[in-house]
């Protein structure tokens, strides 16, 4: 051996042991990121929203171009500032690991909240936001066991969905069934401007609900953030959720989506 590979090797042994990386919780790391990009996006909106009132008073009477323009620009920001919210909650809930606290829940008391609670986002979008459908099927009452954090979470976030999916003009309709063993919370979408897509957005919500992949192969189509915390909640739920076709005719498809919550939790989740 070479006097040089010998004093590589000696190096080599003596030297430390480099220091392990310090543990990261990934999830907080991720919660973090998420509230700063939050004040981050909070902050330009609110540099916009000044902008915009100065240039609203600097003017007696904008003309009306000027002023539907303005009327653009605040409706944008809210439903910005929307958004905002509801992706903290929702990176909030989807890194909760945290067992479901089970109470008693009259559903149609949750979902004329939830309604309630969008009812401004939707008049902001434009979209018709019906009152809540209440009927008696099978069932006496609307009560089930609920998840105390996350019942509420989900039944919002399934119906901003919608509503970000309706356009201008369109109305989206909460319908809740009383059956003997479930209650089934199901919202209708506006039918699509495109009559041929609703078949396909059909199929496409139901991969993705039974977390399945594509049968053509080709790569799962981006979902947005409501919808897959609504589908990780109703996983943790016990409960099951599709997309159903409301008019029952192949030719002439539009997609409602559907939760059914058992009367009796089966407090199993993964």
């Amino acid at each position: 051996m070479s006097q040089r590979a010998g004093t590589q090797e000696h190096t080599m042994a003596d030297a430390p042991n480099p220091t392990p990386p310090p543990h990261i919780e990934s999830a907080a790391e991720i919660s973090t990121l998420i509230e700063q990009a939050a004040h981050d996006l909070r902050s330009s909106l609110n540099a916009i929203q000044s902008w915009s009132y100065v240039l609203d008073r600097s003017v007696d009477a904008l003309p009306p171009p000027a002023q539907r323009a303005l009327e653009g620009m605040r409706s944008g920001m809210q439903q910005q500032l929307a958004l905002i919210e509801e992706m903290e909650e929702a990176v909030r809930l989807l890194f909760d690991e945290a067992q479901p606290t089970w109470e008693t829940t009259d559903l149609s008391v949750a979902s004329e909240q939830a309604v309630a609670d969008k009812r401004i986002a939707a008049e902001a979008r434009g979209v018709q936001l019906m009152p809540l459908d209440c009927k008696l099927a099978g069932g006496d009452d609307f009560v089930v066991q609920g998840d105390v954090l996350r019942l509420a979470p989900l039944l919002r976030h399934l119906l901003i969905h919608c509503v970000w999916r309706a356009p201008a003009g369109g109305v989206v309709t909460v319908h809740l069934t009383a059956e003997a063993t479930y209650v089934k919370f199901r919202i209708s979408e506006s039918q699509p401007v495109d009559r041929s897509r609703g078949a396909s957005r059909l199929a496409t919500l139901t991969d993705f609900f039974g977390r399945r992949a594509p049968v053509d192969g080709t790569p799962t189509p981006r979902q947005s953030t409501a919808l897959l915390l609504t589908r990780r909640i109703v996983e943790m739920q016990g409960a099951e959720l599709t997309a159903e076709n409301i008019n029952c005719d192949a030719d002439n498809v539009t997609v409602c989506i559907a939760v059914r919550f058992p009367r009796t939790p089966s407090y199993a989740h993964g």
